[in-house]
C-alpha cells in the first residue's frame, strides 16, 4: 500500500517535472497538505527525497523552492543517460516477467495511437517519461531503476522547458514502439541499439533548438 509520503512525493514530483511548478517557484507546503488532505509531515518527508534528486533546493529560513533548470547541465545528464539507457533495455528484454509484459504491451499500445491533432507536447513527454520508467522497472535491477529514473526526470524536465512553443517531438515519442516490440521478443541486442539511437537522436535534437 502507498503510503502519505510516497503519495506526496509522486504528486509534487509531477509538478515539478512538468513545470507546473514553475523552476525557482516557492513551494507551499500548507497549500499542498490542503490539497492532498494530509499532515505537513509527509509532505516534508517528500521534499526532503526530491531535494535528493536535486528537484528542490531548500533555503535556510526561506523554505523549499522548485530547483531552478540550467540548460548546461543538459550535456552532463545526456552523457549518463546515453551509457545506461541502453542497459537499462537490454536488460529489460533478458528479464521481462510476466507481471511487467502486460505493463510494457499497454504503453506500445498507447505509442502507437498517438493522436497529434488530440495531443500536446506535455502529453508526449509525459507518456515517454511513463515508457521509460516501465522500462527501468522491467529492467529487474533496483539500483539501476533508481538511478536512470532521477536521471530520467531531470533531463524530462529540461527538455519540458528547451520544448516550449516548439513543434511536437511526435516522432521521437514513436521510436519508442520498436524499442517496446523489441524488449517483449526478448531480444536484447536490438533493444539496446535501438534505446542508444534513441537517447543520441533526441540529445542531438534538443542542442539544434537550444
Amino acid at each position: 500500500m502507498e503510503s502519505l509520503a510516497d503519495l506526496a512525493y509522486r504528486v509534487i514530483a509531477d509538478r515539478l517535472i512538468m513545470l507546473d511548478i514553475r523552476p525557482n517557484e516557492s513551494i507551499n507546503e500548507s497549500q499542498l497538505s490542503k490539497e492532498m488532505q494530509m499532515g505537513r509531515t509527509p509532505i516534508r518527508e517528500a521534499l526532503h527525497r526530491l531535494e535528493h534528486e536535486r528537484l528542490v533546493v531548500t533555503q535556510p529560513r526561506k523554505g523549499s523552492f522548485a530547483a531552478p533548470i540550467d540548460i548546461t547541465d543538459l550535456s552532463e545528464v545526456n552523457q549518463v543517460r546515453q551509457v545506461l539507457e541502453p542497459v537499462g533495455a537490454r536488460l529489460a528484454a533478458e528479464n521481462l516477467r510476466d507481471a511487467d509484459r502486460a505493463e510494457v504491451e499497454r504503453y506500445l499500445g498507447l505509442v502507437e495511437s498517438i493522436d497529434e491533432q488530440k495531443v500536446d507536447q506535455g502529453d508526449l513527454m509525459r507518456l515517454d517519461l511513463a515508457v521509460h520508467n516501465a522500462i527501468y522497472t522491467a529492467t529487474g535491477n533496483g539500483h539501476l531503476e533508481d538511478t536512470l529514473r532521477k536521471y530520467g526526470n531531470l533531463s524530462t524536465r529540461i527538455w519540458l522547458l528547451v520544448l516550449e512553443r516548439r513543434p511536437l517531438v511526435v516522432e521521437h515519442v514513436r521510436e519508442l514502439a520498436p524499442i517496446l516490440r523489441a524488449i517483449l521478443a526478448k531480444n536484447a541486442e536490438r533493444a539496446e541499439a535501438l534505446m542508444e539511437a534513441h537517447v543520441h537522436n533526441f540529445s542531438r535534437y534538443i542542442a539544434s533548438v537550444v
